[in-house]
């Protein structure tokens, strides 16, 4: 009787988690969404949307993207009214974060089971890098959401074809090599486990039909190949800094921590526990695996794994290209590794939950800090105190000016050469900082903590007039003084 009572609220407790954890997710998720602060690369994403169509495309034709996130945040940025809010744009990541959420409650439980569903959403809130991801108004959530249909719809063939199935498949497929570079691939490995996994069970007649569904990804996608190719040959002739600075064992480290921390908030004993983890629940699931005869979970972490072993040595010896971010689009492989991972373990579940519980909380504390730090309010305070008409902003470089997207009727300046690839869409160059001082109203010179203004012509002084905080850079205002 007992046992059955144990049983009966195992079940319900199961069936809470099942229903409660999307909402909450989307509960703590979308407070890291409400703020209109962003950093460099969001920033450039807020630009890009208010660019024209042709332009935008263009931008991203001499960048590293394809258009794909881009066109999609545009149309969403539109339909919800445009404007300098860009909490919307933050919201659109929280949407294919919650479509990935229901892939866990829906797609996972048709696959491996609730139990497997429940702890796959678990460790899924809990992972700090989806906090920061959900709300970060860039391209990795959309790559997220579609390589997990992805990998799950390769399971789902695998157990059962129909024509519906391999359209989607084929169709995810696409949308994920027109993310992101690294996921295309993460997209390519996975093929090509899937495709050995296949030949192996000499399922030949379901390999024609994969190869049919790769070759119509390939041809999707040459046109933007090609733009790529192009894009690698630019970057190995002109980014003479990532060519200088190679990927070592300081850029391991930072992966980790950007997969189990945060590279903008770390706490390096939430990294570390949470990679312990991690590797606790992996050897874990390949007792599960090898119980179950179910090696399916492994196909996509290996995929994940040789994705970021091909971006070190990339990084290592040709480009220091790869951020740990750009392995991303895979997290939703090594979430379902944990998942039944968990679901192997017995005495010591409750341990282990409540260790990633108390680093989830401690890492996300400093998330919400970090998203309302209070500076973005900092800098309009600047403006209204001192800013008046006629007065100009200039930076030393565009990684100090992006701050203009938040006043796109006006103009700012860079200090030398605006880069074609640069989004913002208020911009000019400025070779003369002496005759720019002396036929404008004022101008105030922001740049990073430490720096101050350079190459200053004779007889032209600078004061410091402000300094604030925002996210994670420090900067300073200075005017200038003829």
């Amino acid at each position: 009787m007992q046992e059955k009572i144990r049983k009966t609220q195992k079940m319900n407790m199961e069936n809470f988690l099942w229903h409660g954890l999307p909402v909450l997710a989307f509960i703590l998720w979308g407070i890291l969404c409400l703020g209109d602060s962003l950093w460099y690369d969001e920033a450039f994403s807020a630009g890009l949307v208010m660019q024209p169509w042709r332009k935008l495309i263009y931008i991203t034709a001499i960048d590293d993207h394809s258009p794909f996130y881009y066109v999609l945040l545009k149309l969403f940025y539109h339909l919800t009214g445009g404007g300098t809010h860009f909490f919307k744009l933050k919201l659109f990541s929280l949407i294919f974060m919650m479509g990935y959420m229901l892939l866990g409650k829906f797609y996972v439980k048709k696959l491996f089971g609730k139990s497997v569903s429940v702890w796959f959403m678990i460790f899924s809130l809990l992972s700090p890098i989806m906090s920061v991801q959900a709300g970060n108004v860039r391209m990795y959530a959309l790559a997220l959401f579609f390589l997990t249909l992805t990998g799950l719809l390769a399971y789902d063939l695998y157990l059962e074809e129909n024509r519906r199935k391999w359209l989607l498949f084929t169709g995810a497929t696409i949308c994920v090599v027109y993310c992101h570079s690294f996921a295309v691939i993460q997209a390519v490995w996975f093929y090509l486990l899937f495709g050995a996994v296949l030949v192996a069970k000499k399922r030949f007649q379901t390999v024609r039909r994969f190869l049919m569904a790769g070759i119509v990804v390939s041809v999707a996608f040459l046109p933007w190949l090609l733009v790529t190719l192009r894009q690698i040959k630019l970057r190995m002739l002109y980014d003479t800094g990532s060519t200088e600075s190679l990927a070592g064992l300081k850029e391991i480290v930072d992966y980790v921590r950007e997969w189990f921390s945060s590279i903008e908030a770390p706490r390096d004993m939430v990294a570390i526990v949470g990679l312990l983890l991690c590797l606790f629940l992996i050897v874990e699931a390949y007792f599960w695996m090898k119980e179950k005869k179910c090696y399916a979970p492994c196909i996509g972490g290996l995929a994940f794994l040789l994705t970021v072993l091909t971006g070190f040595i990339i990084s290592a010896t040709v480009n220091n290209c790869f951020l740990g971010r750009y392995a991303f689009p895979g997290f939703g492989f090594l979430m379902l590794l944990c998942a039944v991972g968990m679901e192997q373990i017995r005495g010591s579940r409750g341990f282990v939950l409540a260790v990633a519980v108390i680093c989830f909380a401690l890492q996300y504390q400093s998330e919400v800090r970090l998203e309302y730090d209070g500076g973005l309010k900092e800098y309009e305070r600047f403006r209204e105190q001192y800013f008046t008409e006629g007065d100009i902003l200039i930076a030393p470089e565009e990684h100090a000016i992006f701050l203009s997207v938040y006043h796109p009727e006006e103009t700012y300046y860079l200090y030398g050469y605006v880069a074609p690839d640069l989004s913002f869409p208020n911009l000019k160059e400025c070779y003369d900082l002496g005759a720019l001082t002396r036929a404008s109203n004022r101008v105030f010179y922001i740049c990073f903590e430490g720096d101050a203004p350079e190459d200053v012509e004779s007889g032209l002084h600078y004061e410091q007039v402000y300094s604030f905080r925002m996210n994670y850079y420090d900067f300073v205002i200075y005017k200038m003084i003829d």
